[in-house]
């Protein structure tokens, strides 16, 4: 096995085992725990009805991003997961030769118009569908070949643009936008996302500069606390504890209940003992689950 069904393959032995574990497993709470299918206000009532035929048939086929009355439902989180999936085969499909034959800038171009064309085809789909993330992963994927790749306009972009300076010009947009312009920002999803992603890639552009030039000049702050050892390995299982922070998070909320707090009380309740508390289980997940998905899958081992 070869070429795309190689890369699917990784993919795949990657990402869909611990999405398979992370949603029987919130399906079996939600069976185990009565109170998780009260309504409480918050986000977590997005999750039921969850023994239906509808959500866990399209959960299990990784296309319930596509219908809006499902992609909340069983554990919300999760929607991303189906959304990256497919983009994973955009990448080899569509992606990859366009930046071979025509380089970055129509690479991030056709990512964008591909994944904003729903918005026009199928708008109430599109909303919860968040086709436009195909453009953020063209950008990242544009980010990567201009920190490794050796194609002379990759050299040139890395080496000739102030990536600092673009980067604060970026990200002083996003914090206009997300404090001032707050309604406005979120009301422009595909164009905030956009931007976002924009800024991030030039964060990793600017990062991989200055983790790969010479060991002995100093490092940016940002750096050093990235590759600081708690979030080194915060990051070993931070895909577990994005599977499985949410039900934990309701749980912690229908533990407090009973208390009857106030809002701020209820808030820093929620920081004091929801924290922790995702962080043990994902740890767990992980250890569980996850840990043995990490690395190549058995077909591939002896290669």
């Amino acid at each position: 096995m070869g070429g795309f069904g190689r890369y699917i393959a990784r993919r795949a032995w990657r990402i869909l085992p611990p999405y398979y574990a992370a949603l029987f497993a919130t399906l079996l709470l939600l069976w185990l725990v009565p109170a998780l299918n009260a309504h409480s206000g918050t986000i977590w009532d997005d999750s039921f009805p969850a023994f239906e035929r509808g959500p866990i048939a399209t959960h299990l086929l990784l296309i319930h991003n596509l219908f809006p009355d499902f992609v909340y439902r069983i554990n919300g989180p999760l929607w991303s997961v189906a959304t990256e999936w497919q983009i994973y085969f955009f990448f080899p499909l569509f992606l990859l030769p366009i930046w071979r034959r025509a380089g970055l800038l129509a690479t991030v171009l056709a990512g964008f118009m591909l994944g904003c064309a729903p918005i026009w085809l199928a708008p109430s789909v599109a909303a919860h569908w968040i086709p436009w993330y195909l453009g953020l992963f063209a950008l990242g994927m544009c980010a990567a070949g201009i920190g490794f790749s050796a194609r002379g306009l990759e050299r040139r972009l890395e080496q000739q643009v102030p990536w600092k300076a673009v980067l604060l010009g970026l990200f002083s947009v996003c914090l206009l936008g997300g404090t001032l312009l707050v309604k406005l920002w979120f009301k422009l999803m595909p164009l905030s996302d956009a931007w976002v992603g924009a800024t991030t890639a030039a964060l990793l552009v600017y990062l991989t500069r200055c983790a790969t030039r010479s060991p002995g000049m100093a490092r940016p702050m940002l750096l050093r606390c990235l590759e600081s050892k708690p979030l080194v390995r915060l990051g070993h299982f931070s895909y577990s504890l994005y599977l499985t922070h949410l039900p934990v998070v309701a749980l912690c909320y229908f533990a407090l209940e009973p208390a009857r707090l106030s809002e701020s009380a209820r808030m820093l309740a929620m920081i004091g003992l929801g924290l922790p508390a995702s962080l043990l289980v994902a740890y767990g997940f992980f250890w569980v689950f996850e840990r043995r998905f990490v690395g190549r899958p058995p077909l591939f081992a002896k290669e």
